[in-house]
């Protein structure tokens, strides 16, 4: 997932959780408020009802009934209870019409007040002791509050409509303020993007600011390290360079010398024999100086010159003829039986050069850890790239050796006294991927070896 979206996610969530705790709050406790005031108002009713039987001489006189009816008119379905009380007993000996059990009129004599919502409707029950009779009183006021309940609903769709549009508001705003810190992030990948090996020299702009945020500390930081990796790559082609160039010149020296020496001394003399060692061990050093400068050139440069039209079935015979001229007995095969009529198909855009050079590296190596056997080199056309395939039924490669193979100078541990440099696959490697394709290797000890080497094919 990517940042930005992670950005968004989090500021969303975070700012439902909030607003969905802040409505929730807001109208839990404003239906208890409503309650409550409700509550209150058929507290007033029951008291004034309650004074007014006890400062009455009959038990329901008129003024009874219109303070009763002056009740219903204020509250919906509202209703009043009497309910009389023996002395000395909690609860009445007649159960009145009333939904709740004999506790709630034991609260109200105990407390001297009782509550209770059953449903949508609020009772509430007040105690008088009546010292003139023998029971005392109590008077239950029942009704719904239909208009509580309407503020309350109302409340409820301004908080949904409310959380609804500043959620919307929250998500907008992370999508600007996730934009906003990530936009120098993107500044940064895509300056990086444009340097390789070949430009170090570029740098990411800075700004020249006392007080460095974190994203100024890491461009900084990158800064430096592109400055170290500058000076290292250089130090490092320089050395290469200068290395291989220097050693050329003595074993020019030393190989002429020694041909010269060959040549005018008796193939029986037995500084003979040393001599062929001698010139054999320069032509190693020679084609190791070379691989070296060749790989300096294809691993620092980052790009490739000289980029033309080839045909890769063409290429390959010229391989086959090289590796002729190398090896009388090489055993070549060149398995064209799958490639497509259109012969556009098998053209690369390639410096011929270079893609010579890996291609017969790869089949060198096959001729030479081959056994003396077949190898057999294949091409076909898949999902529009060009598949090379060259597979030997050679000596093969350890498994504990696959994951080295592509290190400078690495050779299996099976390859015995056959001769090698290690820089072959590496260069060859180097060279496929300057030219966009790929190189895998699948290969079982004992068994064999198949190179398969994926191209693009040119466009024209």
């Amino acid at each position: 997932m990517r940042i930005k979206t992670k950005i968004i996610l989090l500021c969303s969530a975070i700012g439902s959780l909030i607003l969905l705790s802040f409505a929730v709050y807001v109208s839990y406790f404003t239906a208890k408020t409503l309650e409550s005031k409700f509550y209150i108002r058929l507290e007033e009713n029951a008291r004034m009802l309650g004074t007014h039987v006890f400062n009455s001489k009959s038990y329901k006189d008129k003024g009874y009934y219109e303070l009763s009816n002056q009740f219903i008119n204020q509250f919906s379905f509202g209703r009043n209870f009497l309910v009389r009380v023996s002395k000395h007993e909690k609860q009445p000996r007649y159960e009145p019409l009333l939904p709740m059990d004999n506790s709630f009129f034991e609260e109200a004599i105990q407390k001297g007040k009782s509550e209770l919502m059953i449903n949508d409707t609020a009772y509430v029950a007040l105690f008088f002791e009546d010292k003139d009779h023998d029971k005392n009183l109590v008077v239950v006021s029942s009704a719904v509050d239909e208009f509580g309940e309407a503020e309350h609903a109302d409340l409820n769709r301004a908080l949904i409509s409310g959380v609804i549009i500043f959620l919307c508001l929250i998500i907008l705003l992370s999508f600007y303020f996730a934009e906003k810190l990530l936009n120098p992030i993107a500044s940064i990948n895509k300056r990086i993007g444009l340097i390789n090996i070949s430009n170090l020299n570029l740098r990411l702009p800075t700004k020249k600011t006392k007080e460095k945020d974190e994203i100024e500390v890491l461009i900084s930081n990158i800064n430096d390290m592109l400055s170290r990796l500058e000076i290292a790559v250089k130090s490092q082609r320089s050395f290469i360079s200068n290395a291989s160039h220097s050693l050329r010149t003595p074993m020019t020296i030393i190989s002429g010398e020694s041909e010269l020496a060959l040549n005018s001394l008796d193939p029986k003399h037995p500084a003979h024999y040393s001599l062929e060692m001698v010139s054999r061990e320069v032509d190693r050093m020679n084609l190791i100086v070379n691989n070296l400068l060749l790989l300096s050139r294809t691993g620092y440069d980052g790009k490739v010159q000289n980029m033309s039209h080839v045909r890769i079935d063409e290429l390959l015979y010229k391989v086959k003829e090289s590796e002729g001229y190398l090896n009388d007995n090489h055993r070549i095969f060149l398995d064209f039986s799958n490639i497509p009529e259109d012969s556009n198909l098998l053209s690369v855009y390639v410096n011929e050069d270079l893609f010579f050079i890996g291609l017969s590296n790869i089949i060198s190596n096959a001729c030479k850890y081959g056994n003396d056997k077949e190898v057999k080199v294949s091409i076909e056309v898949e999902h529009s790239k060009i598949v090379i395939r060259v597979m030997d039924q050679g000596i093969g490669i350890p498994d504990q050796d696959k994951p080295h193979i592509f290190e400078s100078f690495f050779r299996a541990s099976n390859v015995g006294s056959i001769y090698g440099n290690g820089l072959g696959l590496v260069l060859a490697k180097n060279i496929f991927e300057l030219h966009d394709a790929t190189l895998t290797i699948d290969s079982k000890e004992g068994k064999g070896t198949i190179v398969t080497i994926t191209c693009p094919i040119a466009d024209f």
